[in-house]
């Protein structure tokens, strides 16, 4: 495997659009938190010194904070996901991998692979993003521990990795980076749109089961949950976490397996 991936890298390592997304995608997660957090700081009125929202920025909240803002910025990964697999496409390297003696399934798991080490990446920076934030915001707090709740960390991990194979995915069938960008963004903002109308209208619960909206759930909007939702309200999504963990693991599975037998069984 480290052979392949070695290849790998001699595709990337001169691409000039990788490292300027990547960049872009490093950059802008740190500095989105800050104009959040510069935001939450001057612009919002405050209560005996402190902000009407609390200190979302303050260790342990941060952890919630930061992985929940990073959250939004889904669609930089993505992009740089599909323009990376549709460039295989458009060169042909594909073809020229599998001539050269990769299987199809050692070709596309190298991929795959791919997308999970810059999941990783991305979840690294918002690791290193969390402890500067929390160390700015305030002294750690008497008796909360530095690491206390780590866990949104890893759940914004699993929404990264489901958010980036649904990228992979769309871009393997597609086989076109605009196309394949257009698709994405449509589904991300159908779905949404499709949850909502049948949640708020119909009172349709199942709704918060779809591929999107089960690892949306994982992150709490971390503002102003404490104000708007019921300590039973709160209980009830601590319940609900191993389900949607659950679900996502199901999804993810299925993405892979669909990528695979898609990449298989079609004409190089």
């Amino acid at each position: 495997m480290f052979r392949t991936l070695g290849i790998e890298w001699m595709k990337i390592k001169n691409y000039r659009t990788f490292w300027i997304l990547l960049a872009i995608t490093i950059i802008c997660i740190p500095a989105f938190n800050y104009t959040v957090y510069d935001l939450m700081d001057n612009s919002f009125p405050k209560i005996r010194g402190k902000s009407i929202f609390g200190s979302p920025f303050a260790f342990p909240d941060v952890w919630l904070t930061v992985s929940w803002n990073s959250s939004l910025l889904f669609i930089i990964p993505a992009i740089l996901i599909i323009t990376l697999t549709t460039n295989e496409f458009s060169y042909r390297t594909h073809r020229q991998n599998i001539i050269d003696g990769w299987s199809r399934i050692q070709f596309i798991s190298i991929k795959l692979v791919e997308v999970f080490i810059l999941s990783i990446l991305m979840t690294l920076i918002v690791f290193l993003t969390t402890l500067y934030f929390g160390g700015i915001a305030n002294k750690l707090p008497q008796g909360v521990g530095l690491l206390s709740n780590t866990q949104y960390l890893f759940y914004f991990f699993v929404q990264m990795i489901s958010y980036s194979t649904i990228a992979f995915l769309i871009a393997v069938f597609i086989r076109r980076a605009g196309l394949s960008m257009g698709i994405f963004f449509v589904y991300m903002v159908l779905e949404q749109f499709v949850v909502s109308y049948l949640r708020n209208k119909y009172k349709m619960n199942w709704v918060d089961y779809l591929p999107e909206e089960v690892t949306d759930r994982l992150l709490p909007q971390p503002y102003t949950q404490k104000v708007l939702n019921s300590p039973a309200a709160i209980e009830t999504w601590h319940h609900h976490i191993p389900i949607y963990l659950g679900i996502a693991a199901v999804y993810l599975t299925v993405y892979c397996s669909i990528t695979i037998w898609r990449f298989t069984k079609a004409d190089l």
